[in-house]
């Protein structure tokens, strides 16, 4: 099963880039122990793994000014 290895990639403390999971407007506090819990919620209403992989590669260059926010709309880089 994949689900473990992305959100211990996205959850990794080697990962520069502050990565923040919301559903439904709410900021979710164990984003590993959640999408495993709820597995419908992530494979139907965010974006795909290769595109969430892709964003926070795209986007480490904004590590020191921005956190990405991922959530069923989308992603969304908020100033720090």
């Amino acid at each position: 099963m994949n689900k473990p290895n992305l959100f211990e990639f996205t959850q990794n403390t080697d990962i520069p880039l502050t990565l923040e999971f919301y559903y439904m407007g709410n900021k979710i506090e164990d984003p590993k122990n959640y999408f495993e819990a709820n597995p419908t919620i992530f494979d139907f209403f965010f974006p795909q793994r290769a595109e969430i992989l892709g964003k926070i590669c795209n986007n480490l260059r904004f590590k020191d000014t921005h956190k990405l926010v991922i959530s069923e709309y989308g992603f969304h880089l908020i100033p720090l």
